[in-house]
């Protein structure tokens, strides 16, 4: 019976090993790089700042010319027909043209708006990536519960079996059976419970690279864990050049900023001008005609109209730079915290690795030799694999922690991994 537990306890670990080892799994970068091919938000966000490229030329053009003719003193008795007696023909064409500095105003705006929506576009992207990244370490952790628990299931059948035997010839007690039963139970409860955790994150993962929903995904080879020394101050200053979120706040202070140099020139007026040819019915001679005109923003009336553009757009700028303010705290903080929990789940998973596992495995090990004496009951026999597994899944849940926590970290600076390892350098 003591062979029988041992060579099947033997054959679980080691099929554990093997498929880890032989699988290729499912790739996270082929999902990272479908992810940015199809995903409905990335796309929405890159036509959103083409749309703001198309403005530039729009508002830095000139608005169309009017053109227009004029019948006049026509006689009362001539209507309908204009042309009917009419003293002359008037023929004019005009242009507004804003005051210089203006389109150029405008232009910047625009541009700085392109800039801030192709930043925003950027900074999406990096939220994609770590949203598919913490969903495809999730399906990790649950893919190995998962595994755990079969393990679990076939081991406690075949320990049911055996005391089943053993009650027959009379060496065993039916509280043990019972007490496996019942155990046997709660992990095909928990079996049903991990499928509904697996579909779930499968549907998110499968969401975010524009898939079905329900389509299944492959098996997610081991993890591997790196030890990767980073400050906190290098990382800071990376972030302040590389996160898109603040380039987005930078550009969108420049765009008010711009908005209010605009605002100041409306102070300026701008100039009106038309030229007309005048056809003279009763004369030879025609004439034609120049008028300049000009709007008077200073006008009383309406300067304060003007003025409080300006102060408006003053006070955009204060919040602008505020909210930019607190951003860089914020992401201080998201660098903080994704170190501090990446450090301490790598220790754990190490520790795990190096010293629990092992332990557990010679106290199964130790366990199992009592068991064949009869110094133990099969129960104990249980807990000690029932430990080495729970070793084994919190190993698993570290090396998950560690990973969704330098997904966050690459998204609080704005690189990946490897990048910020090369500017480091």
């Amino acid at each position: 019976m003591f062979h029988s537990i041992k060579t099947t306890l033997f054959i679980l670990l080691v099929s554990q090993t093997v498929c880890a080892q032989t699988q290729d799994g499912l790739s996270l970068n082929e999902l990272i790089q479908e992810a940015l091919d199809n995903n409905p938000q990335l796309h929405s966000a890159r036509h959103q700042a083409d749309a703001a490229k198309a403005q530039i030329k729009q508002v830095t053009s000139l608005d169309a010319p009017q053109v227009g003719i004029e019948f006049y003193q026509t006689p009362i008795q001539s209507f309908p027909i204009a042309t009917k007696n009419s003293m002359e023909t008037d023929y004019f064409v005009q242009q507004m043209f804003p005051w210089p500095g203006k389109l150029s105003g405008m232009g910047k705006i625009a541009e700085n708006n392109v800039a801030m929506k192709e930043q925003e576009s950027k900074a999406l992207d990096k939220k994609i990536i770590r949203d598919l990244k913490s969903a495809y370490y999730e399906l990790y952790l649950v893919q190995r519960k998962m595994e755990i628990n079969g393990e679990n299931k076939r081991i406690m059948q075949k320990i049911i079996d055996i005391a089943l035997k053993q009650y027959e010839v009379g060496a065993g007690n039916q509280s043990d059976i019972l007490r496996a039963q019942t155990e046997l139970t709660k992990l095909t409860n928990e079996s049903f419970l991990l499928e509904r955790e697996k579909g779930i994150t499968e549907a998110m993962i499968n969401t975010l690279i524009s898939r079905p929903a329900n389509q299944p995904l492959g098996r997610i080879a081991e993890l591997e864990i790196h030890d990767v020394k980073v400050g906190f101050d290098p990382l800071v200053a990376i972030a302040e050049d590389n996160r898109a979120e603040l380039k987005a706040m930078g550009y969108n202070i420049e765009m008010f900023k711009s908005e209010q140099a605009l605002a100041k020139r409306e102070f300026y007026p701008d100039i009106m001008v038309r030229g007309m040819y005048k056809n003279m019915s009763n004369t030879s001679k025609d004439f034609w005609s120049l008028m300049i005109g000009f709007n008077v923003p200073i006008a009383f009336w309406s300067k304060n109209r003007y003025q409080g553009k300006v102060n408006e757009f003053g006070k955009h700028i204060n919040h602008a730079e505020m909210e930019y303010r607190d951003t860089k705290n914020m992401i201080g903080n998201d660098i903080q915290n994704a170190l501090v929990i990446m450090e301490s789940s790598r220790k754990q998973a190490d520790e795990i690795k190096r010293h629990l596992i092992p332990q557990a495995e010679a106290t199964l090990e130790a366990t199992l030799a009592s068991y064949q004496s009869g110094k133990t009951s099969f129960i104990m026999a249980l807990d000690s694999y029932r430990m080495l597994l729970m070793a084994k899944l919190d190993y698993s849940m570290s090396v998950m922690n560690t990973a969704v926590s330098e997904a966050q970290l690459e998204q609080a600076v704005g690189l990946s991994m490897n990048e910020i390892k090369e500017r480091l350098k």
